[in-house]
């Protein structure tokens, strides 16, 4: 073999393993460090997009965990004021059974009227007022028409959503309307005959036309048999007009006629009212001189209309508890959903960490191979160097 100066192949070979064995000592070194055998593309491509894959499926599957459960909170949430309308449903009831008892007089079924009217407008309440997050819950105004829907899965197939329906629970809907706004309605409403309005409570008077309650029965003045008697009844933006038939007419020391219209002639006008549709008008007197209208089918006056209170009291309880066991039944579902997507968290991961995850035992090893390795070449690489010191002799002979 020649003896050479200008290519100094032991030095080239020991300078390429050393090269080698710094990589590889450096590969180990970021591997132990991050704790991940995947540190980028080019250490395994196929493996990078598998585990990209899995990672969107985990962190996807986590988020539907969460949804699952904000969602059961929200069930929770109109269930518990489900429970409050039943509590307020019991004591109607519990009312109704009272008033069906002939020991009551006319001002005692009224007394109990006025009760059962502040817990219907109670209901209506806590149907406008339980939400969450800002959402309504029980006036089916909330999600998409009262439809909820839950994302409680990574992708967008049918079954990683479900849809959940919260109906409203207003009295109108269990058909215990009692509006309180409709009771004494004299009160509050103003009347009109001929074109000339007149707005009255008690006595009042405008423009030449009087009223009064007297009896049960509200006194209008007319000027004859032939006006149109018009009553709007309600509050201020929220009134029903219609049309009163007057039982009779006395006529009055001013040569006009006294109208008189019964109770029972303004709760039959409300009821033929398109306004009114789904309601029913009980007309009542409650001993005070005036007329009161209540606005639903929950009427306790008289022994009989209680009777059927109870009946429709029944039914909304039995409404409400059916929603209730939707809601319960919703709930427990979604237990089984965390259940479940936790499971598959877990298994995602393991099988995500199997392959982007960094083998210790195998590094720690690759590590000290390449140490030792490298410890070799650069002797190795010192040795090819001093070897070309031989070539000097020659020149100095």
């Amino acid at each position: 073999m020649a003896l050479t100066v200008a290519t100094n192949t032991g030095a080239l070979m020991a300078q390429a393993a050393a090269s080698s064995v710094n990589k590889d000592m450096e590969l180990s070194m970021e591997r132990l460090s991050t704790g991940k055998r995947i540190n980028g593309a080019a250490d395994d491509a196929a493996g990078v997009a598998i585990a990209s894959r899995l990672s969107s499926e985990i962190r996807g599957t986590n988020q539907a965990i969460r949804n699952a459960m904000d969602g059961q909170a929200m069930m929770d949430t109109a269930e518990g004021a489900h429970s409050e309308v039943e509590n307020i449903l019991q004591r109607m009831r519990e009312l109704a059974v009272q008033a069906s008892n002939d020991t009551n007089n006319s001002t005692d079924r009224s007394n109990i009227q006025t009760e059962i009217a502040s817990l219907v407008s109670e209901i209506d309440r806590i149907s406008a007022v339980t939400t969450w997050a800002g959402q309504k819950l029980l006036d089916a105004s909330g999600g998409s028409s009262g439809t909820f829907t839950f994302q409680i899965g990574s992708g967008t197939a049918t079954a990683d959503t479900v849809n959940v329906s919260i109906a409203s629970i207003a009295s109108s809907v269990l058909s215990v309307s009692g509006d309180a706004t409709l009771a004494d309605v004299f009160s509050t409403a103003s009347g009109s005959s001929s074109g000339s309005s007149a707005s009255y409570a008690g006595s009042a008077s405008s423009s030449g036309y009087a009223a009064a309650v007297a009896g049960g029965v509200l006194q209008l003045t007319l000027s004859d048999t032939s006006s149109a008697i018009k009553l709007a009844i309600g509050e201020s933006g929220n009134t029903i007009t219609i049309a009163a038939t007057a039982s009779s007419y006395t006529a009055t020391s001013g040569g006009e006629l006294l109208a008189n219209i019964a109770a029972t002639n303004v709760a039959t006008a409300l009821n033929s009212d398109s306004k009114f549709t789904g309601f029913t008008a009980v007309a009542t007197t409650d001993g005070t001189g005036k007329i009161n209208v209540y606005k639903g089918a929950i009427d306790v006056t008289t022994t009989s209309s209680a009777q059927s209170a109870i009946t429709n009291i029944d039914a909304a309880i039995t409404t409400v508890n059916t929603q209730r066991a939707s809601l319960g039944s919703i709930s427990n579902r979604l237990d089984s959903t965390v259940s479940n997507l936790t499971n598959i968290s877990s298994n995602l991961q393991a099988g995500r960490g199997r392959i982007e995850d960094a083998d210790f035992a195998a590094e720690t090893t690759s590590l000290a191979k390449s140490q030792i390795l490298q410890q070799a070449s650069t002797a190795m690489l010192a040795q090819a160097n001093a070897s070309k010191q031989n070539v000097l002799s020659l020149l100095q002979g």
